[in-house]
C-alpha cells in the first residue's frame, strides 16, 4: 500500500485530503501542519509520496520542504496550493516536484497526482545504471569509485540514510559525496542528476 505524508497547515483541508487518500486505498502515514513537524516525519515515517502545501503558516516554507525532498530524501511529491501566479510556479519548478495541483481540487485530482508521480518516479529510478567508465565520459572531472557507488544507490531512489546503511558510511560522508557529484555534473538536485545520467547514455 502506498504511504502518503500530508503537509497542510489547514486542518480541515488536511482532513479532506486524508479522507480522499483513504477512499482510493492509500495509507496516510502522517498529517503535518508545520514545516518542522514534516521534517521530523521524514526521519520517523516510511513515506512513498508527499502531498505538500506551499503556504505553511504565513510563509511559503512548502517550497523549502520540497527542495529538501528533492535534494536530500528523493521522495516524490506534488504541491497542493491556491497559488497559480507565474512567480510561485517558477519557484516551485526549481524544486522539481512531480506535480502541481491548484485548490480547490476534486477527489480524483489527488488520485491522479499520486499515480502519475509514483509512475514517473519509478521510471526514473528503474532505468539501468551505466558503467563508471561511461559516466566519466559524460563529465569533465571524473568521479571516484566511492562516488560512483553513491551515485548508483542514489539513482536507485535510495535516501541519504539508506545509502549510508548500504555503503557503511556516515550521513555526513554521504552528503559530501552527493555535493561533489552535484558539482561534477553541474546539477542542483537529485532528480536533475538522475535525469542527466539516464538521458546521456
Amino acid at each position: 500500500m502506498i504511504r502518503i505524508l500530508i503537509v497542510e497547515d489547514e486542518p480541515l483541508i488536511a482532513a479532506d485530503i486524508e479522507e480522499i487518500c483513504n477512499e482510493y486505498g492509500y495509507r496516510v502515514a502522517k498529517i503535518c501542519h508545520t514545516f518542522y513537524e514534516a521534517l521530523e516525519a521524514l526521519n520517523t515515517e516510511d513515506i512513498d509520496y508527499v502531498l505538500l502545501d506551499i503556504q505553511l503558516g504565513d510563509k511559503d516554507l512548502g517550497l523549502e520542504f520540497g527542495r529538501i525532498l528533492s535534494t536530500e530524501f528523493f521522495i516524490p511529491y506534488s504541491y497542493i496550493t491556491s497559488f497559480s501566479d507565474s512567480k510561485t510556479i517558477n519557484k516551485a519548478k526549481q524544486t522539481h516536484p512531480m506535480g502541481y495541483l491548484i485548490k480547490p481540487f476534486r477527489p480524483q485530482d489527488i488520485h491522479v497526482q499520486i499515480q502519475m508521480g509514483i509512475n514517473i518516479n519509478q521510471l526514473i529510478t528503474s532505468s539501468s545504471m551505466p558503467p563508471k567508465v561511461l559516466v566519466n565520459k559524460m563529465i569533465p572531472v571524473e568521479i571516484s569509485d566511492r562516488e560512483y557507488e553513491v551515485l548508483t544507490e542514489l539513482c536507485h531512489g535510495k535516501s541519504n540514510h539508506e545509502i549510508g546503511e548500504v555503503l557503511f558510511i556516515s550521513m555526513n560522508t554521504v552528503k559530501t559525496h552527493i555535493k561533489n557529484l552535484f558539482i561534477k555534473f553541474d546539477v542542483k538536485s537529485r532528480s536533475e542528476l538522475i535525469n542527466f545520467i539516464h538521458t546521456s547514455h
